[in-house]
């Protein structure tokens, strides 16, 4: 009660308090009344041996076998996604990846369609009739939408024609090379698994499944072996070696393949945590930063990437001309984009000006790759570490989400981010040098993203299709901002 009366008064303070309270009572009706998001989880049931799939009718209309879902769901939750399917369908499966995601924000629902692997466990299902791709194109389906997804699939597994740049891990087979593996190494380990192997996360940049063992959960992860991921289960043991008190132990790899085993290390830290704590966390990654500065050259021979501001410097046209990679932007912001390159470039060449060493940088830093373990923050998720200037791992300070405007909380995470450089440059300095490194950063990850859209299946970019144009408008603003000042 005192807060909702708090909130009140906050409202308050930019109108009379009766009109305060108006506005939030009215507000909060609207809130109860919104609708809630539902999600529809559409699943591709495929036969066995034949190049058919199994679909529900009503009134002479195909459709396939779904399941309502009363909240909004994460398309890579596998984990949840299973829970809710399974029931419906009355057996255990294994779901290779989605085909499809549709929003529809005025009726608020989510409509995924998933893959499922080839089992016989299907005949289970007793509903339904096994169509071909030939039945499916002379026959009317209840959601249209559906038909070029479902014609796509049919065509695959007739041909065995399989797009090249899907992952392996949402390929038929690779559940069960994972799992065959997983219990080799937990034999090894004198470790006993209690529980199947479930796939928790899967995306169209890496998959992770976990285990329940008796030593706890343990976790395999894969990521795509794309031209600016680092081998990440080599550069994680490594790391783990180096901070074994900051990064999650690694058991066992598999290089050729990307697998990394790792122990258990708790959950993720959620995105509100107090502020406090997040000064904890990025006190911690600047250490670690500064502490990496004398192993570069062994992270760099383990397959660390060197993209030191020279490298990114002779990327600067090279993004700048690629009309896949800028075809979101308007040609007014292209344009101004490629005038702004010779300007770009000298950037880099001030910012090596300053005393801060590039270091080891986790690229993707943000609560959701940290967790806290035994009384230690520990940070994962390296897939996009390399060596380059320590300020580009703070994104999320320069470019806070629209509902998190920059704010005096944020300044006080970059004053004690900051406070860990001063054994280099005095802090005004740093501060010239933060306020430089703003459109790099955003540059950065514009490449970044550049890089990993182009080597995804069709399918899949739609998992990153905003990030890119996103980096590259925030690029733009700022760069506007600093030559104007």
């Amino acid at each position: 009660m005192i807060n909702l009366f708090s909130k009140m008064i906050q409202v308050g303070i930019k109108t009379s308090p009766l009109q305060g309270i108006l506005l939030f009572v009215n507000q909060a009706i609207a809130k109860f009344f919104q609708p809630k998001w539902e999600s529809y989880l559409y699943v591709i049931l495929p036969h066995p041996t034949e190049a058919k799939i199994l679909m529900l009718s009503e009134r002479g209309s195909y459709f396939l076998p779904h399941v309502r879902v009363n909240k909004s769901i994460d398309y890579a939750n596998f984990i949840t996604i299973k829970s809710e399917i399974e029931p419906e369908l009355g057996f255990s499966v294994n779901i290779l990846y989605y085909a499809s995601q549709d929003y529809d924000k005025l009726k608020r629902q989510i409509c995924y369609i998933y893959v499922l692997e080839r089992d016989a466990s299907v005949a289970k299902f007793k509903e339904g009739d096994w169509i071909d791709l030939e039945i499916l194109r002379n026959q009317s389906l209840k959601f249209p939408e559906h038909k070029s997804v479902l014609e796509t699939y049919l065509t695959e597994i007739e041909s065995g024609d399989i797009p090249e740049l899907r992952p392996p891990w949402a390929r038929e087979g690779w559940l069960q090379s994972a799992v065959q593996w997983i219990d080799e190494q937990l034999l090894k380990l004198n470790y006993h698994r209690l529980s199947p192997v479930e796939c928790i996360r899967s995306c169209g940049i890496s998959c992770v499944l976990r285990v329940n063992t008796s030593v706890g959960n343990i976790y395999l992860k894969e990521s795509s072996k794309l031209p600016l991921f680092c081998n990440e289960p080599v550069v994680t043991a490594e790391l783990a070696n180096l901070f074994p008190a900051h990064i999650p132990n690694v058991l066992s790899v598999d290089t050729q393949r990307h697998w990394m085993l790792l122990a258990d290390f708790g959950e993720p830290i959620d995105r509100n945590t107090p502020i406090k704590l997040q000064k904890d966390i990025y006190r911690l990654l600047a250490q670690i930063q500064i502490k990496s500065v004398q192993h570069i050259d062994n992270l760099l021979s383990i397959g660390c990437l060197d993209r030191r501001l020279n490298w990114l410097a002779t990327h600067i046209d090279v993004l700048f001309n690629d009309e896949i990679a800028l075809s979101q932007l308007q040609a007014d912001e292209i344009k101004q984009l490629q005038t702004f390159a010779p300007y770009l470039e000298n950037l880099c060449s001030q910012l090596t000006s300053y005393q801060i060493p590039q270091t080891l940088i986790h690229s993707d830093l943000h609560l959701g790759n940290v967790a806290f373990y035994k009384d230690s923050y520990l940070l994962f998720d390296w897939t996009d570490s390399c060596i380059s200037h320590p300020f580009f791992d703070m994104f999320e300070l320069f470019f806070p989400r629209p509902d998190k405007p920059f704010s005096s909380a944020m300044k006080d995470l970059q004053e004690e981010y900051l406070a860990q450089w001063t054994a280099y440059e005095p802090m005004s300095r740093l501060l010239e040098a933060w306020t430089l490194t703003k459109p790099l950063c955003a540059l950065h990850h514009a490449v970044s993203y550049q890089h990993i859209v182009a080597c995804l299946e069709p399918r899949a970019k739609q998992e990153l299709s905003n990030a890119l144009p996103h980096f590259l408008r925030e690029l733009l603003k700022c760069t506007i901002e600093l030559v104007e000042k």
